[in-house]
């Protein structure tokens, strides 16, 4: 059923904040209830969702357990307390009687228990929140783990006449395994090609472009074995030299022929092996003319260009792009040119020994950065985009991109990181010191111990409605944000 989901942002969205938000916000609020059963602070309902009231599900204990229409995660109402803030004389009074006619002795409001207790009762719910989110990361190393268990080679080119070619190798394939077994480096795997005395097997992916489901040309990309018998003499070619990927139209690259796929050996006669090199030989020579030895095909070429000193924007002097950090290495004896590209990883799981450490510190890591956002701001190291608030919608936004991972790479750990991180950040929020907020009503009990008594329960309502009016209207610019510009389209895919 979920794979039909995949096709629909929408849908996928929605189901994504049911499976990240709504959890998180009843585990919160179950933290509230178990402390308050704790500490003797008398709970009359426990709601699934937000009011209005859709049924009753049961009662037990003396708490109505209710399913509501507004899908927003929880709440529990202890007596004396609304959604919002504290209830008059009258109300409580109510609640209480309502209490002793369901069996519950001696009834106790929040304000009616000491305030250590209060703050037990108040702080739970975050803590309930880090404490599942430490679970969830527990479980991610104990189901498996990304581990590098080889690498991959890129063939780059293959000579036509060589053994390679004969035996169905082409320019594109990605090398994966050799004999059935993985190796780390295409030099590694060209040793073993080297020293091979009976024929070898190659495991092969072909029309792939991104090593996981696109191809290069929309087809499918394929596996493929490929038997060959090697009689490479010599020793394998360690030589590394810089791939060009990329010709802009118009350049001097273009213009004197060169071509993605060329592999540059030397310029001025001068051997190259990185790209730094090739970068300083033109800088020396802007607006003179250079020589370029390229290996193509199994033969060395030599072009003549001028490299621009004022090039268009977005293009360099010679108008090529360099395959990033990734030379091409040149076997003139197995008739291959060839680059390590994304290695093999495979989800492993880890040991409990292993877990627990990885779960400590990811939740270090996260609180960290969020402890650190402000000092960031303020200091320009991040951008507003990036520090944008994000919503319950773009919760679904996220959480819907991280489902559609999770599931293409069949890596249940992305969304199980993620559901952790939306509860972490839900407990560290409600501990701030903001009305209407946990901790903003742990703020007014440490505010009561300082004074000796607490502040008048409709002074402190008062404040915490206010609070509550301006955080839902923040939520509710914050939600148009996220559909109008959704939060994903800034990140990469």
């Amino acid at each position: 059923m979920l794979e039909a989901l995949l096709g629909n942002d929408l849908l996928i969205g929605i189901f994504a904040f049911l499976l990240v938000l709504i959890p998180a916000v009843i585990i919160h609020e179950l933290g509230h209830f178990l402390a308050a059963k704790s500490v003797g602070i008398t709970i009359l309902e426990f709601g699934v969702g937000m009011p209005p009231r859709a049924a009753r599900l049961f009662r037990a204990g003396g708490t109505d357990y209710t399913l509501n229409w507004l899908p927003l995660g929880g709440f529990v109402r202890p007596i004396g307390e609304g959604l919002v803030s504290q209830q008059g004389d009258e109300e409580t009074e109510s609640d209480r009687a309502e209490a002793i006619r369901r069996g519950i002795k001696n009834p106790k409001s929040v304000n009616e228990v000491k305030p250590l207790p209060r703050i037990w009762f108040m702080a739970a719910g975050s803590i309930f929140n880090f404490v599942s989110a430490f679970l969830l990361l527990i479980a991610v190393p104990l189901i498996g783990i990304p581990e590098v268990i080889g690498g991959r080679t890129l063939v780059v080119d293959v000579l036509p006449d060589s053994a390679l070619a004969a035996a169905g190798l082409q320019d594109g394939d990605i090398i994966e395994r050799v004999n059935g077994e993985t190796f780390m480096t295409g030099a590694a795997l060209l040793n073993t090609l080297y020293n091979a005395s009976a024929p070898v097997t190659l495991s092969v992916l072909r029309n792939s472009n991104d090593l996981q489901s696109n191809s290069l040309d929309g087809t499918e990309p394929q596996r493929l074995e490929i038997v060959f018998e090697p009689e490479f003499s010599g020793q394998p070619s360690d030589a590394a030299h810089p791939l060009i990927i990329a010709v802009s139209p118009g350049s001097p690259a273009e213009e004197a022929g060169l071509q993605v796929g060329d592999v540059v050996t030397a310029v001025n006669d001068v051997p190259i092996a990185a790209f730094e090199e090739v970068r300083a030989q033109v800088e020396a020579n802007l607006g003179s003319e250079i020589s370029l030895t390229v290996q193509r095909e199994g033969e060395a070429i030599s072009v003549n260009l001028t490299p621009r000193s004022n090039p268009p924007p977005n293009e360099g002097a010679m108008g090529v792009a360099f395959a990033g950090g990734a030379n091409a290495t040149v076997d003139s004896g197995a008739g291959l040119v060839y680059i390590d590209t994304v290695p093999q990883v495979e989800n492993r799981p880890q040991p409990l020994s292993v877990a627990i450490p990885f779960a400590w510190e990811q939740m270090g890591s996260v609180l960290t950065t969020i402890i650190q956002l402000p000092g960031r701001i303020i200091e320009g190291a991040v951008t507003a985009e990036e520090v944008r608030p994000v919503g319950p919608v773009g919760i679904g936004q996220l959480g819907g991109m991280v489902l559609q991972q999770s599931v293409e790479q069949n890596d249940i750990g992305r969304i199980l990181q993620f559901i952790a991180l939306v509860s972490i950040s839900l407990g560290f929020t409600n501990l701030l010191p903001i009305p209407a907020l946990d901790g903003g009503r742990i703020l007014f009990v440490l505010i009561e111990v300082l004074r000796g008594k607490p502040i008048a329960p409709e002074r402190e309502g008062m404040v915490h409605l206010v609070g509550m009016v301006v955080l839902l209207s923040l939520m509710l610019v914050v939600t148009f944000f996220d559909i109008l510009s959704p939060i994903t389209n800034s990140l990469p895919r």
